[in-house]
């Protein structure tokens, strides 16, 4: 993290071995010793540990000779068990991570370069793209493995029920529809704020269409000293639309945590859901579910949105596993596996020729509603610190602690202190 990054830290666990002995039985009672890979993933639900358990298991059937390790976390722990890992040198072989910490990782050698290995062509021209983010010309140091253009997924009974008859396109009209809503005693937005990380799945959704549509190089703006988050109108109305779309939350938000919020989409109690991978637990609940793209500008024509790589994958070179970690990958890559791990976490695909059709049946209604649109993935500068920042006063203007010019500064000042340090 959609998406979106689902679109990202607070235990720092002791190291495990990386390379196990495990024995198994042999003709003639010889004892065969299987190559272990440890592979280190954050994980808050069961579709997606699921979905790399089946690729795991099949992946070990294909090769006899190799164990793969899987160790998830949760999302709010996850960032501080890799990175303790990492610098204590026990770090996983493969592990996923995002894009904020790719320049440090990358810096501190604890990514390898993918560019030259088998699968890397198969990657579609736009994920290729990604994969060279920050990394020195012809280098790649890792790969999105999945891809979501976020936008919201609602429930039609409960709009019918509302009398709610044309799916949103501006943010007016957002409005309207959580009102009506509200009025028909059915929370709007399946939202919460108790955990840190959940509110930035609707902060993004406006940074995309207020910052980076007029400005598709911010970041590179803010970095230099050439612009600034303090006073960007774009970043001033974003935290504005945020407060705005509080009241239309989960009651009592700072209180309630985000299983609660996801519970109550797909119990029915909630319409709207702010991120597509809610739809393997939606299609399991026999709901019936739309999708639109989340607007939050007074047209339809705004061509810029938020687009996350949902889970982007990196190689620890410190292990000596190379070869091994890239053969687990390219076995995801493989059709078989990598259709079949798509439909259990709902993602569009990073590779060429897949159907999304067969992942689910409302993909190729979203992927007409992205037709002549731009995703914007990297939504904050490369700032260490700086979406920690974020989302602790997002927590603050849910709970009206706070100002939105107080947020721009803290930011801003964030920014400052990491371009003086000369980083």
């Amino acid at each position: 993290m959609g998406n979106l990054l689902k679109r990202m830290t607070a235990v720092a666990l002791a190291a495990v071995p990386l390379v196990l002995a495990g024995c198994a039985v042999g003709g003639g009672g010889a004892a065969q010793s299987k190559t272990t890979l440890s592979f280190v993933m954050w994980g808050d639900g069961e579709d997606s540990a699921k979905a790399y358990k089946d690729v795991i298991a099949d992946f070990e059937k294909a090769n006899p000779g190799i164990k793969v390790n899987l160790e998830t976390f949760s999302t709010t722990n996850y960032d501080t068990v890799l990175k303790s890992r990492l610098a204590g040198g026990a770090g996983p072989d493969i592990y996923g991570f995002d894009q904020k910490n790719l320049t440090d990782f990358i810096k501190a050698g604890y990514t390898t370069n993918l560019v030259g290995e088998p699968w890397f062509a198969s990657l579609t021209e736009d994920a290729k793209r990604e994969a060279t983010r920050f990394a020195a010309a012809g280098e790649a140091h890792y790969v999105p493995i999945s891809q979501s253009g976020n936008g919201i997924v609602y429930n039609k009974a409960l709009f019918d029920k509302a009398g709610v008859t044309e799916e949103p396109q501006t943010l007016d009209e957002l409005i309207a529809v959580s009102e009506k809503l509200k009025k028909a005693k059915i929370t709007p937005l399946a939202m919460s704020a108790q955990e840190s990380w959940w509110p930035q799945f609707i902060i993004y959704y406006a940074i995309a269409q207020h910052v980076y549509d007029k400005n598709p190089n911010f970041n590179e703006d803010v970095m230099s000293g050439k612009d600034s988050i303090g006073s960007n109108a774009g970043w001033k109305e974003s935290l504005e639309i945020y407060r705005k779309l509080v009241p239309y939350f989960m009651d009592n938000p700072l209180g309630t945590n985000q299983t609660a919020a996801q519970s109550a989409f797909i119990r029915g109690n909630a319409a709207m859901f702010p991120a597509p991978w809610i739809l393997q637990e939606a299609r399991d609940a026999k709901l019936d579910v739309g999708y639109f793209n989340f607007p939050t500008t007074d047209t339809a024509e705004t061509k810029t949105m938020w687009g996350s790589y949902l889970v982007s994958l990196g190689i620890n070179p410190k292990n000596g596993k190379k070869d091994l970690a890239s053969k687990f990958i390219g076995f995801l890559f493989s059709p078989q596996a990598y259709t079949k791990f798509l439909g259990t976490v709902r993602a569009f695909p990073t590779a060429q020729g897949v159907d999304v059709g067969t992942i689910d049946p409302l993909f190729p209604d979203m992927q007409q509603a992205w037709e002549g649109r731009t995703f914007a993935t990297l939504l904050l500068p490369p700032v260490p610190g700086i979406q920690d920042v974020l989302l602790k006063e997002l927590q603050n203007l849910t709970g009206g602690r706070t100002e939105v010019a107080d947020v721009l500064k803290k930011l801003q000042d964030t920014v400052d202190e990491e371009r003086e340090a000369g980083n």
